[in-house]
């Protein structure tokens, strides 16, 4: 199986780089630690020029584009540690409002609203979003996220995320946005879909730390030589590099069965998260003890990517539950 991008894929993944470069600086990442927080990020706006947010709309609503551009951008948002409900709006709300709500989805675009989706109670950008999505197996309700008062904010690794909890009384006949059979499908397609933004997401936090790790290792010295030398350090960051490797066609190729409507997507889709999980795990773990002290403080642009990293591991099926996702799969259980 060929994963070659083609040109305008390259071409749109580069425009997606380039905004990040521009927008998404240590220093902007920082400003949405802020727990009072209710600004969309500058990324955010700057990425609506190039299409992203609404990638996976219909044609006529400024999309029709497919999960493997979404998985390259979200690879290079990752980099960075882009905050905002990059994964919950673009690769969840957006192609699930097209399918079950496409008047929704239309107004959603028009007053340029910022939704993000859960398919548990804890909601992530609540502060900054419009409304949320919660998925309830085969039913989907909407909340309004207009006031505070409605989702008391919780604790969280990483505060750009803006964790907030929302009661389950505050879902009712009154907040269904859609039920029945054929939601329960459109969810679980939804559902593999965040997997695999998430893993792509993971990736890219992954690679951008081995790369901080081997800069930051090769100009630090002990005993007169550069750390970057020492066989343990290069050990380390070569079984990260290993796991970010072995991930990165796995997610390729869940990308690509999703854009096709495979029947092997939501088997690829666990395996893209289960693997890009593994490799954020252990790439984290070998960044921080090859920077040293230095990679506990706030101080350390690594710390953003750390716990982005730790936030994202159970976020959307954790390691353990897509692994046996897929044994079942391979098993035929419950299938």
């Amino acid at each position: 199986m060929r994963f070659a991008q083609t040109e305008e894929q390259r071409m749109f993944r580069d425009s997606v780089a380039a905004v990040v470069s521009r927008s998404s600086k240590p220093a902007d990442v920082r400003e949405a630690w802020e727990l009072d927080a209710v600004e969309r990020p500058a990324v955010w706006e700057a990425l609506v020029a190039t299409g992203f947010p609404t990638l996976l709309a219909p044609e006529e609503l400024g999309g029709g584009g497919s999960e493997r551009e979404l998985t390259a951008a979200l690879d290079e948002l990752g980099r960075a540690a882009a905050p905002g409900p990059l994964v919950e709006h673009a690769a969840v709300a957006v192609p699930l409002l097209a399918e079950l709500a496409p008047s929704v989805l239309e107004t959603v675009l028009d007053e340029g609203q910022l939704v993000t989706a859960t398919a548990g109670s804890v909601v992530p950008y609540a502060a900054m979003s419009d409304s949320a999505l919660f998925l309830r197996g085969d039913t989907i309700h909407r909340v309004a996220l207009d006031a505070q008062s409605e989702t008391p904010a919780a604790a969280a690794f990483d505060k750009s995320r803006q964790v907030a909890t929302l009661p389950d009384e505050a879902l009712g006949e009154t907040t269904v946005l859609a039920s029945g059979p054929q939601v329960a499908a459109a969810v679980a397609r939804a559902e593999d879909r965040a997997a695999l933004g998430t893993a792509s997401f993971l990736l890219g936090l992954a690679s951008s730390m081995i790369d901080a790790t081997v800069t930051y290792d090769t100009m630090r010295t002990q005993f007169g030589v550069s750390i970057g030398s020492f066989q343990a350090v290069k050990h380390h960051l070569a079984n990260a590099y290993i796991a970010v490797e072995f991930a990165r066609p796995v997610v390729d190729a869940a990308a690509m069965a999703m854009s096709a409507s495979s029947p092997d997507a939501p088997r690829l889709c666990s395996m893209a998260k289960a693997l890009a999980g593994e490799a954020g795990r252990i790439t984290a773990k070998a960044a921080l003890q090859c920077h040293g002290a230095i990679g506990y403080t706030m101080e350390a642009d690594l710390h953003l990517h750390l716990m982005r990293t730790w936030s994202l591991l159970n976020a959307w099926g954790s390691v353990d539950h897509h692994r046996d996702r897929v044994a079942d799969m391979v098993l035929g259980v419950g299938v």
